[in-house]
C-alpha cells in the first residue's frame, strides 16, 4: 500500500495535466457544436462522399450534423488518442524510472518482493486509467447537457469501456517494455500509441490492410463503431487485445523478476 500510495502521489500532476488537456479539447468541441451545426448540414454530404478520408473518421457511417455523429468522428478521435497517449506515458515509465533516476537501490531496500513492487505500480496505473475514463464520462455527459442535447447513455458508456480496454492494453505493452529499458523511454510510448492510431487508419482505408484491426485497440474502441452498432463493440479484436493486456502484464512480472536492476 505504501508504494501504491507514492506511485498515485508521484504521476498526480501528470495525470492532472493530461485530463485537463485532453477533456478541454473535448469539451471545447461540444461547445463548438451549436455553433457550427447550420454550416455542417452543406458539408455532411461532401464529407461522406470523400472516399478513403471518410471511411477513415467514420464520415460515412454517421452524420456529423448530429451530436453522435460529431461526436463519434470529432471528440471521440480526440479522446482516443489522447487517452491511448497517456496510457503509454503511463506504462513505459512505470518500472524503468527507477533505473534512469537512480532511486531503484533504495526500492529494493523495502521489505517488497520484486512481484510486490511491479503489483503497486500496475495497480496504481489501473487506478489513473479508471480515474480518467470516469471523470471524462462525467464530463462528456454535462458538456451534452449544457448545450441542450444528449447521447445515447447505453453507447457512451459502452464507448467509455471500450476506450478503458483499448488504454489499458497499450499501457500494459509499454509496461512490459518498461520491466525491460533501463530508460523512461518517453518517446517510445508515445510512438507505440501513435503507430497504433495509424493502423487503425490504414485498416479502414483499405480493404487489403483489414487485418491491421486486429493488432491495434484503437479497432475496437471507436467512437463511430460503438455509437453506430448500438454500443456494440467488435468480439474478436477485444478478444485479441484482452489477451494482449495479459501477455503484457504477465510479461513484466516475469522480466522485472529475472533481470539485473542497477542502482
Amino acid at each position: 500500500m505504501t508504494l501504491y500510495r507514492h506511485e498515485l502521489k508521484m504521476n498526480r500532476m501528470s495525470f492532472i495535466i493530461w485530463l485537463v488537456g485532453v477533456l478541454a479539447m473535448s469539451a471545447g468541441c461540444f461547445f463548438l457544436f451549436p455553433l457550427i451545426d447550420d454550416s455542417m448540414a452543406d458539408m455532411s454530404d461532401a464529407f461522406a462522399s470523400m472516399g478513403g478520408f471518410s471511411a477513415a473518421f467514420g464520415m460515412d457511417k454517421l452524420s456529423i450534423t448530429t451530436l453522435e455523429g460529431f461526436f463519434g468522428t470529432e471528440i471521440g478521435t480526440i479522446f482516443a488518442l489522447g487517452g491511448g497517449m497517456y496510457a503509454a506515458l503511463l506504462g513505459i515509465s512505470a518500472l524503468s524510472k527507477e533505473e534512469s533516476s537512480h532511486t531503484a537501490e533504495f526500492l529494493h531496500t523495502l521489505t517488497l518482493s520484486r512481484s510486490g513492487i511491479v503489483t503497486g505500480k500496475l495497480a496504481a496505473l489501473v487506478t489513473y486509467l479508471v480515474l480518467f475514463d470516469a471523470i471524462a464520462l462525467g464530463v462528456f455527459v454535462g458538456s451534452a447537457a449544457i448545450i441542450g442535447e444528449s447521447l445515447s447513455m447505453k453507447c457512451l458508456i459502452a464507448y467509455i469501456l471500450a476506450q478503458f480496454a483499448s488504454q489499458l492494453e497499450i499501457a500494459s505493452v509499454c509496461f512490459a517494455l518498461s520491466a525491460y529499458s533501463k530508460r523512461s523511454g518517453l518517446g517510445m510510448g508515445l510512438g507505440i500509441a501513435l503507430v497504433l492510431y495509424v493502423l487503425d487508419i490504414v485498416a479502414r482505408i483499405t480493404d487489403k490492410a483489414e487485418f491491421l484491426k486486429y493488432i491495434t485497440p484503437f479497432s475496437f474502441s471507436n467512437a463511430t463503431d460503438v455509437f453506430v452498432n448500438n454500443g456494440s463493440v467488435e468480439a474478436i479484436s477485444l478478444c485479441i487485445g484482452i489477451l494482449v493486456t495479459a501477455a503484457g502484464i504477465a510479461a513484466a512480472y516475469f522480466i522485472y523478476n529475472r533481470r539485473d536492476i542497477a542502482a
